[in-house]
């Protein structure tokens, strides 16, 4: 049973890196102005799909790095799971294990 669930946490570290990027998306999508803001700092447009239904946001410098921070997260993390994964026979240690 201990080698089914081996590495498990690859996975769910990339899965809540992606539900990160999408609840971020989600609360942009329901609650960002669709009007742009300049005195606001709303300056930035964003086309965002949600459900099927597409529309455009406009966010600030922040809510834009938050997003591009989002999406690099999840990348790293989704590319840290498959390079750990792909590395057969190598254990914590860097060291090849003894089979």
């Amino acid at each position: 049973m201990q080698g089914v669930f081996a590495g498990a946490e690859r996975v769910l570290a990339a899965v809540g890196g992606l539900a990160l990027f999408a609840l971020n998306d989600v609360r942009m999508f329901q609650w960002l102005p669709r009007v742009a803001d300049p005195g606001d700092g709303r300056v930035h447009s964003v086309a965002l799909t949600l459900w099927g239904a597409s529309d455009q946001v406009y966010v600030t410098a922040f809510d834009l790095g938050l997003r591009w921070g989002l999406a690099g997260l999840t990348f790293g993390l989704c590319l840290w799971a498959v390079l750990e994964t792909v590395r057969p026979g190598v254990g914590k240690t860097g060291r090849p294990q003894d089979l």
